[in-house]
């Protein structure tokens, strides 16, 4: 029981950065409020999730679509390296395809993992290691360059993990193997927990946008 109740805690402390993205959203540059918006979504996903208000389902696929739409939106604004809107369009519509391919299967429980899914969160966690390149070989001040790291890194490290361990579940999960995997997936919570720590912190130093008289 007690582990239960540690285990409902790491899941819903996303509860913290949400909080925090409500009371700097009007403060903060147009493109966090992206980044805030797609952490509200995901704290209601967990909410639902653990009180069920609604059918999983409706949460998960609203939370899905918004995330990875909303995360590749704020990477290209954050490229500096110009890039064709036919292409943005073109990979926002990719992204999508891949997602709601993913829920519609999943919605049939046909299959358990989303491999689509895994497959958009590794390609926009690359995006993310081009973006930490340029942020190093460009002029910026350092509490938006921290900023940008504190978002973009557990994001990484949170898509390798969830990947590598769900391949692995895929292959290698029995009886007996059952228990190991079980703990490894619960590591999942302690990494989104960091993560949520990350977001506050990154929220609270984002740039402010410019106040005209």
């Amino acid at each position: 029981m007690q582990y239960l109740r540690l285990d409902i805690l790491l899941n819903l402390s996303i509860i913290i950065p949400a909080l925090v993205g409500i009371y700097v959203f009007n403060a903060v540059k147009k493109e966090y409020r992206y980044f805030i918006i797609a952490i509200l979504v995901g704290a209601l996903n967990e909410f639902n999730a653990e009180f069920q208000w609604t059918h999983y389902f409706i949460f998960d696929f609203i939370y899905t679509v918004l995330s990875t739409q909303l995360t590749l939106y704020l990477y290209f604004i954050w490229d500096t390296e110009k890039i064709a809107s036919t292409k943005k369009i073109l990979l926002h519509l990719v992204v999508l395809v891949l997602v709601l391919y993913d829920q519609y299967y999943d919605y049939l429980s046909i299959y358990h993992i989303k491999w689509a899914y895994i497959l958009c969160n590794i390609g926009i966690s690359f995006y993310g290691i081009r973006l930490l390149t340029q942020s190093q070989n460009n002029l910026m001040r350092e509490k938006e360059n921290l900023t940008r790291k504190l978002i973009i890194i557990p994001y990484m490290v949170f898509s390798i993990y969830y990947t590598a361990i769900n391949i692995l579940m895929h292959f290698l999960f029995n009886a007996d193997t059952k228990d190991v995997f079980l703990n490894l997936y619960n590591v999942i919570r302690w990494i989104n927990f960091l993560s949520y720590i990350a977001y506050t912190l990154a929220l609270l130093w984002a740039p402010k946008r410019e106040k005209f008289l």
